[in-house]
């Protein structure tokens, strides 16, 4: 690639009928003006491409490295969303199981107490069946006691005396 300094320095062989030396010269002069800019901001255009370059290759690792984390995350929550179903399905079973468990209690007490309340039903009507007897008894030794017979036999006996000279 040519330089400013080459096109400044170029020397051109004379002819007769040749370019004025002055205009050619003038010419030269401006072209590596122009060129020395274009080339400077070539230049800083480059340099400026690669700083952007490198920030688009920076961002593209920091969207990378935040796909990553958001895939991460995602898994990580489908992870703790999948054990949690877990522990909840493990508790609503132990739950339910509980739940049996009790009722089943519960029912071996009903049947308990329906088996107590009979045999007590069945001890109380023993005894009521034993006081009905003795009342039976108590009503027939009242009758006998408090009948009139009885009541002329203890008048009768307390006119008998028992006394030694009578009976002589």
């Amino acid at each position: 690639m040519i330089t400013a300094i080459e096109i400044r320095n170029q020397q051109f062989s004379k002819a007769i009928r040749g370019y004025n030396e002055e205009e050619v010269k003038n010419f030269l002069y401006r072209l590596s003006q122009d060129y020395e800019n274009l080339y400077s901001e070539n230049a800083k255009l480059k340099e400026k491409i690669q700083k952007l370059e490198y920030d688009l290759d920076k961002y593209y690792k920091m969207e990378e490295t935040m796909n990553n984390s958001l895939i991460l995350a995602q898994q990580t929550a489908e992870g703790l969303r999948a054990n949690a179903k877990k522990e909840a399905d493990l508790i609503l079973e132990e739950s339910k199981g509980k739940i049996a468990e009790i009722l089943m209690i519960y029912q071996e007490i009903i049947k308990r107490m329906n088996i107590f309340g009979v045999e007590i039903k069945a001890q109380v009507g023993a005894h009521l069946e034993m006081l009905d007897k003795n009342q039976a008894r108590i009503e027939d030794l009242s009758t006998f006691f408090y009948s009139k017979d009885l009541k002329d036999l203890l008048e009768n006996l307390e006119e008998v005396s028992l006394d030694k000279t009578e009976m002589e």
